[in-house]
């Protein structure tokens, strides 16, 4: 009878006994095939078509970094040209004004020995002294920003105060709108690192960066600290108590810079050490 039924027929007719005779085949012995070898012969065979996917779907992703990375490219060297003819244009200006900024002062690299004081510490003692050219009053930063001041100095060995230190004091800016502050440390009841001096009339915002002000006569001018991240009234009501992040990690120094302070003219006539015992204080 399969012999009067027409070809295409006949070849559906074996096709369905075949896959009749194997799903038999699976029902009677399937469970006794082990399942490691029908995994590693599905693996085999799906292997190539699973490397054309996988190839495919990485050119893909590739591509779309590659735009996503050629536009960031192109955005960032727009935003560096317009960085450098701003700091060119600020280089003039200042020098016409006959203006200082920190940048350019002479960097002498120390290595951080030790840390003492309760977390955070208060202080650092550095691998170098007089020797090396360090002085007190010397102002110590990190790539991240400023971090002390050198208190005292010795043949090959100096030790700073942290800004963490309750008797160093800073005077500060907010670097966008030049509102002036004073950063202390306050070690309770939550150690925290305080804007002070602020009138309420004046805006300060959440996030913004604080600098080493122009007023300071300990430390140059414009050294990032860090941002604000909270603001609030003083316990008199009167002013603003400002909450600052500083930008470096004082409980992971290993290694800082030092960067001579600035100098009126009567102190740099003068031999004396340009800090003492008692000026720790003054911002």
């Amino acid at each position: 009878m399969p012999n009067l039924l027409p070809p295409a027929d006949r070849r559906s007719v074996v096709l369905l006994m075949a896959y009749v005779a194997v799903s038999l085949f699976l029902l009677v012995v399937g469970e006794r095939i082990p399942t490691s070898w029908l995994r590693g012969t599905g693996a085999m065979i799906f292997e190539p078509f699973d490397r054309v996917v996988m190839t495919g779907a990485n050119a893909v992703r590739a591509w779309t970094e590659n735009a996503a990375l050629h536009d960031r490219i192109a955005r960032l060297e727009t935003e560096n040209a317009r960085l450098r003819g701003a700091g060119a244009e600020n280089q003039v200006l200042r020098a016409q004004l006959g203006l200082e900024s920190w940048r350019g002062l002479p960097l002498t690299p120390v290595e951080v020995l030790a840390l003492s004081g309760e977390s955070p510490p208060a202080t650092a003692t550095l691998s170098a002294g007089r020797q090396h050219r360090i002085e007190e009053g010397d102002a110590v930063l990190t790539s991240d920003g400023l971090i002390g001041r050198v208190t005292e100095s010795w043949g090959s060995r100096a030790r700073a105060s942290l800004l963490t230190d309750p008797n160093l004091a800073v005077a500060c800016e907010v670097e966008t709108t030049g509102v002036h502050g004073v950063l202390r440390f306050s070690p309770g009841p939550l150690p925290r690192l305080l804007m002070t001096a602020v009138s309420l009339s004046d805006t300060v915002r959440v996030g913004e960066r604080i600098v080493t002000s122009d007023l300071s006569v300990r430390f140059p001018r414009g050294m990032p600290i860090g941002h604000v991240v909270r603001i609030a009234a003083d316990p008199t009501g009167l002013l603003q108590e400002i909450e600052v992040r500083a930008s470096a990690r004082f409980t992971r120094l290993r290694h800082a810079f030092v960067a001579p302070g600035p100098l009126g003219p009567a102190e740099a006539a003068s031999p004396a050490p340009r800090t003492s015992a008692t000026e720790r204080s003054t911002p």
